[in-house]
């Protein structure tokens, strides 16, 4: 079986974009100062489940260190 060019690249596309986990935005009601974790793909080079656990996990370490900074989650 041959798989065309255009279905390989369609493929390995949606694969990547799976990989991507939602933004969480915070703010230090102290500072005004705004941040914003997640919302990418970096993982996504891993691929799969593994690079979407891979970019949560980042994630939740990125929210971490802010709340542990006064921030606080908004939305």
């Amino acid at each position: 079986m041959k798989i065309s060019k255009l279905t390989l690249v369609c493929l390995i596309g949606v694969s990547l974009i799976g990989c991507s986990t939602p933004a969480v935005t915070l703010k230090n009601e102290s500072t005004g100062q705004v941040a914003r974790c997640g919302g990418d793909a970096t993982g996504s080079m891993v691929g799969g489940l593994i690079g979407y656990n891979m970019q949560k996990s980042n994630d939740e370490s990125c929210v971490g260190a802010y709340e542990s900074q006064g921030f606080k989650r908004i939305q």
